[in-house]
């Protein structure tokens, strides 16, 4: 069961960080849309993912379909890329989320973050680098059951400090399966320690580093990662693609615990994006990438609920049980795009397919090209928006 805890819509406010603009031109050929990706390059971080290709004629945009799909595009975020350069194996790395580890390093440039439920009810993130290498992602932390359904569904790599004596022999067999490659810091090369944080939240990677490890392991081969939906159109109308009947959602909270980890999310309209915040005894704040200085800034944002028990063979040094979650089959979502709110359904058949929502009246909902992050919740919890 959650725990109890309180929750309310008028947290106390700061004024808004501005964030990055996703005004991207439309260029079409047929059926193919295809824009250019930002270039900027900030301290911390890699340079930007690749271009696009050029397109050789334009189609105008009163012909397209205005809840058209992108292609040619990132799997995982919707941004334009290069052809070719989207079979890279993505990585997905277990960074911890208590005030202690934060900032993080290298987080804005993730194409999808998860958050996940974790021992004594706090948070742990699972943040997926596909089209961006930071060179600086920290701090890195140990894995959970949830990492075991979330990696194959990205034909990933996971990375991580550790994990449990229960948990090790599970991921070890599922990286002998081919479920996706193993790059625990217990034998893999590339993690570090930094002197500005104690232990142990102190271990840093670069994406270059792993990159480096999964080639050594032979597993650098292309990969055919499953897409996301994410529209063609940056600029189109907010209540399609599934938010026909949306309401108004402008600030929402997730009901984490509330001295360490409540979560606080307010549109900008402006940049069409989702700045965050979480709480640190127990006042809230702004969320930013300590690697660029850039604030966090979701595109969409999205609600699975779902059964979550607690794991009595794992034990933290306090007690606390660790939690598994079902996250195959179906129930109950809300995706927050655009300033609005749609309450619906998950689904997922398997491990390896990613999940698919759907609005209440069986439409199949389209995301916004950038990041999004995922919250996977108990279902007896409320996410409160307004």
């Amino acid at each position: 069961m959650a725990p109890h805890v309180r929750i309310y819509q008028n947290a106390a406010r700061t004024d808004k960080v501005a964030t990055l603009r996703k005004g991207f031109g439309l260029i079409a050929v047929a059926v193919m849309v295809a824009c250019s990706a930002p270039a900027a390059t900030t301290p911390g971080s890699s340079s930007a993912p690749e271009s696009t290709i050029a397109a050789a004629t334009t189609t105008p945009r009163a012909s397209l379909d205005p809840a058209a799909t992108c292609r040619d595009c990132w799997p995982l975020n919707g941004m334009p890329a290069r052809l070719g350069a989207v079979d890279k194996r993505p990585l997905v790395i277990k960074i911890d989320n208590v005030p202690a580890a934060r900032p993080h390093y290298g987080i804005t440039q993730a194409d999808m973050v998860f958050e996940i439920l974790v021992e004594g009810f706090v948070t742990r993130l699972a943040a997926v680098y596909q089209s961006q290498d930071p060179k600086t992602i920290g701090n890195i932390r140990s894995a959970r059951l949830a990492d075991r359904s979330l990696t194959p569904m990205v034909r990933g790599a996971l990375v991580y400090s550790g994990t449990s004596a229960y948990e090790m022999p599970l991921i070890q067999g599922d990286a002998t399966d081919g479920r996706y490659v193993d790059l625990s810091a217990d034998y893999t090369s590339g993690y570090y320690r930094v002197t500005f944080r104690p232990g142990p939240y102190n271990m840093f990677t670069s994406a270059s580093a792993m990159r480096q490890a999964i080639a050594a392991k032979g597993a650098d081969s292309p990969q055919s990662v499953p897409a996301w939906p994410f529209f063609a159109d940056p600029q189109h109308a907010p209540a399609i693609g599934g938010m026909a009947g949306a309401v108004a959602a402008t600030d929402l909270v997730i009901p984490y615990r509330e001295d360490s980890s409540r979560v606080e999310y307010k549109y900008d309209p402006q940049s069409r994006t989702y700045a965050r915040w979480q709480n640190a005894a127990d006042k809230a704040v702004r969320d930013v990438d300590a690697a660029n200085t850039q604030p966090v800034a979701a595109a969409n944002v999205v609600i699975i609920q779902t059964e979550i028990w607690e794991v009595p063979q794992i034990v933290d040094a306090a007690g606390s049980h660790a939690h598994d979650m079902r996250l195959t089959g179906s129930g109950t979502a809300s995706v927050f795009r655009d300033g609005l709110r749609q309450n619906g359904t998950w689904s997922r058949a398997s491990d390896t397919d990613p999940f698919v929502f759907k609005s209440q009246s069986g439409e199949r909902i389209i995301l916004d090209q950038g990041q999004t992050w995922v919250h996977v919740i108990p279902n007896d919890w409320s996410v409160t928006s307004e």
